[in-house]
């Protein structure tokens, strides 16, 4: 009877151990999607007006520039973005960058921003799609 009831506690032990694991792993792959998406509104495709870098206004042609790639804690992740605007005709940009691979966990961000696209200001939202590499 002691024999059994360690069987089952060291099962149990194992199948905690991989379920924390698992959550770890969806903890630091939220955390990381959000890091890229607010180096992406706040740095990399701010749009600059004079010395002047304008957060969350979203410079559509930077995008081009972009590597989809980021080392972020010693870990490659890629990422996928995607630009929406004009509610009535949704009006779709991209999606830029590459596709999540099939069977891989992605996390997804959507944050509001407004697009400058050819000298005028437009409100959108952008989502990020993150995987690790």
């Amino acid at each position: 009877m002691a024999v059994l009831l360690a069987i089952v506690f060291l099962a149990l032990l194992v199948s905690a151990y991989n379920q924390h694991q698992t959550v770890l792993s969806t903890a630091g792959l939220i955390d990381t999607a959000t890091s890229i998406t607010n180096d992406l509104v706040l740095n990399r495709l701010a749009h600059v007006e004079g010395s002047r870098r304008l957060e969350y206004v979203v410079d559509v042609e930077k995008i081009t520039s972009l590597e989809f790639k980021q080392e972020v804690g010693g870990e490659n992740f890629s990422y996928q973005i995607e630009i929406r605007y004009n509610p009535e005709a949704e009006v779709i940009l991209g999606p830029f960058g590459p596709s999540p691979p099939e069977g891989r966990a992605v996390s997804a961000i959507s944050v509001p921003v407004t697009l400058y696209q050819k000298g005028r200001l437009v409100y959108a939202k952008m989502e990020v799609k993150v995987w690790r590499a």
